[in-house]
């Protein structure tokens, strides 16, 4: 009877390692199972982004809960492109696939995959399906909404070969130039038809209408052109013979043009003030030297000194370029 009472402990020994040993690999497949899954979502691919950057382990639900970190995550991984146009979003990589619904513009997707024509896509949300290459763009600022409209210069300065402030410079346009607006968003640089010629101006120089010009009063007849120097400086003097000196400011040079749309400009900003020419052929504007200065530094309207007196910054020039200090006094020499 003790025999038998082992034998029988020992089967019950064997049949409980069986269980466990069953239930372990069930688990195992199981947990195969699940992984698959999860290798087939979308929320997947946050955690291998984790994963790769080194970061530390979470589950799906804590990733979930860190959107900015998601966010973060992905950008690494996985190019951000944006739409070009309202598109659809289709279920495979074929052209005629089913569509899973209309995506709009501007769009921001991750690229998972790029095919020859369709590119595997995640939206924000996690949705994942295929779009035209054609429709994707990797900047907001070449998106545009179509319009056709006559736009005006508002002030001196260059159209763009592409939508971009670095981008080099196409075209040089003044106060008034007639422009097509052509495409608008809500970035800087606007499209524009200019001579036939698709460009991009900042759209802070755009305006509705044309400036109306006003005729400055006549101009003297006799001038003296002995300078009339700054009381408050004791160094060289602007004349006509010099040319070119060095005044409180930096370096002095003098050009001699017509004013009339200088003086539109500051009178569309507000300064209301006499135009008339100093004795020593200065042109003035109210008790201030009209100049061409470096906007960059010195905005128009506001005021510099000089080796003749406080000037106005009314206007500008190439040089500003290369001498942003430079101050271009206006005369009548």
């Amino acid at each position: 009877m003790k025999l038998n009472s082992r034998k029988r402990s020992h089967t019950k020994k064997h049949s409980g390692i069986s269980k466990i040993l069953m239930l372990a690999c069930a688990a195992l497949v199981y947990s195969a199972i699940l992984s698959n899954l999860i290798d087939r979502s979308a929320t997947e691919l946050v955690v291998n982004a984790y994963h790769d950057v080194g970061a530390e382990e979470l589950s799906l639900v804590d990733i979930q809960d860190e959107p900015v970190e998601k966010k973060i995550l992905l950008d690494q991984k996985y190019p951000q492109l944006y739409l070009n146009t309202e598109t659809d979003l289709l279920a495979s990589d074929e052209m005629l696939a089913v569509s899973e619904g209309s995506v709009n513009k501007r769009t921001p997707v991750y690229v998972l995959e790029n095919g020859t024509n369709l590119s595997k896509v995640m939206l924000k949300d996690g949705s994942v399906g295929y779009v035209r290459k054609a429709a994707l763009s990797g900047s907001l600022n070449v998106i545009f909404d179509d319009c056709s409209e006559t736009k005006y210069i508002s002030e001196d300065t260059v159209l763009k070969s592409d939508p971009a402030s670095d981008a080099a410079d196409a075209v040089g346009v003044t106060l008034n130039d007639e422009v097509t607006l052509t495409g608008t968003n809500d970035e800087t640089y606007w499209r524009v038809s200019y001579d036939d010629m698709t460009l991009y101006v900042d759209k802070d120089y755009l305006m509705d209408e044309k400036i109306e010009i006003k005729e400055p009063e006549p101009e003297p007849q006799t001038v003296s052109y002995e300078p009339i120097a700054n009381p408050e400086w004791d160094g060289s003097v602007l004349t006509r013979s010099a040319g070119v000196v060095y005044g409180p400011s930096g370096k002095e040079t003098y050009y001699n043009l017509n004013m009339s749309g200088v003086i539109s400009i500051l009178q569309g900003m507000g300064i209301n003030e006499e135009y008339w020419i100093r004795g020593d052929g200065v042109k003035m504007y109210g008790n201030y030297i009209l100049a061409a200065c470096a906007f960059d530094i010195r905005p128009r309207g506001s005021l510099v000194e000089t080796s003749l007196g406080t000037a106005i910054c009314a206007d500008t020039g190439g040089f500003a370029a290369g001498n942003p200090t430079q101050v271009d006094i206006a005369v009548d020499w």
